[in-house]
């Protein structure tokens, strides 16, 4: 089966040197033929902080698809923010407004989640636009026939139980039907830095796909007691296995958890390990 990392939540800034040093390990000696970050690259969307992302980028081996979060907009430069919101991301990671990896075995788009500001108070939620759903549906009907169809976020389709005072992703129910209509599979994400995954559908009764988030993979901003994480997924067209790594006392990261799902007349369901 393919198998595909997905690692979220970086902040650098405020990253811890020997997570990192792990990491790039871990994932160039198992070498997925894809590594997907869902955003929150930095801590404060600074050079230095972009600066030590693109270097950390750079040393892993594997294609990498990555798309911002929240934190990668300026958050102490109004003006920056408004008017130039994604000027260091582009110099420094990418331009791309809709990075793509394309194989016979996956097909995977970005969408860039964050926004320069919002109608709520909470200017760290995310929303998606229809503008984008036009993307999502012209990538993925081009996309080959036998690949597992991955879209990658930064803001959560889910929300863990620990962390219900948070938003989930705006204009949940419009992507939900798009990702519906264009067959996607499975949904990556991050923002919460708390490990979880479950299926859900746009409305009762129509086709599931499978969301996971990840953990704050390598900072040390952690939530609601979760540890450091990041997931390994293996994937084909009948079964979907997410395995979580966390972070252990002893200096390494162990699997930590496990979750299989298959594919069933109505999308995707649960199989128990």
């Amino acid at each position: 089966m393919p198998t595909l990392y997905h690692i979220s939540d970086l902040h650098f800034g405020r990253e811890r040197p020997r997570l990192v040093q792990a990491v790039l390990e871990e994932i160039n000696a198992r070498a997925p033929e894809l590594v997907a970050v869902s955003g929150d690259l930095t801590q404060s969307a600074r050079r230095r902080e972009f600066a030590a992302t693109r270097d950390f980028l750079a040393q892993l081996a594997p294609p990498v698809l990555v798309v911002p979060g929240n934190h990668d907009v300026p958050d102490w430069d109004l003006i920056r923010r408004l008017l130039r919101p994604w000027k260091r991301y582009g110099r420094y990671i990418t331009e791309d407004p809709y990075p793509t990896y394309s194989s016979p075995t996956l097909a995977v788009l970005g969408l860039n989640s964050a926004r320069r500001w919002s109608p709520h108070t909470d200017w760290s939620r995310g929303r998606l636009s229809a503008y984008q759903m036009d993307e999502v549906a012209r990538f993925f009907g081009a996309a080959e026939p036998g690949a597992v169809r991955v879209v990658v976020v930064h803001h959560p389709f889910i929300v863990h139980e620990l962390a219900m005072g948070r938003g989930v992703i705006g204009r949940k129910e419009m992507a939900l039907a798009c990702f519906g209509e264009s067959r996607v599979d499975l949904m990556l994400s991050g923002h919460l830095h708390i490990h979880h995954s479950e299926t859900m559908a746009a409305r009762t009764g129509e086709r599931t796909l499978v969301a996971a988030q990840a953990g704050t993979t390598l900072s040390d901003r952690l939530k609601a007691g979760f540890p450091n994480s990041f997931n390994v997924i293996e994937l084909d067209q009948e079964r979907i296995r997410i395995r979580i790594r966390c972070w252990s006392d002893d200096g390494g990261f162990r699997d930590c958890e496990r979750l299989d799902y298959r594919r069933a007349a109505a999308g995707w369901e649960p199989e128990p390990v």
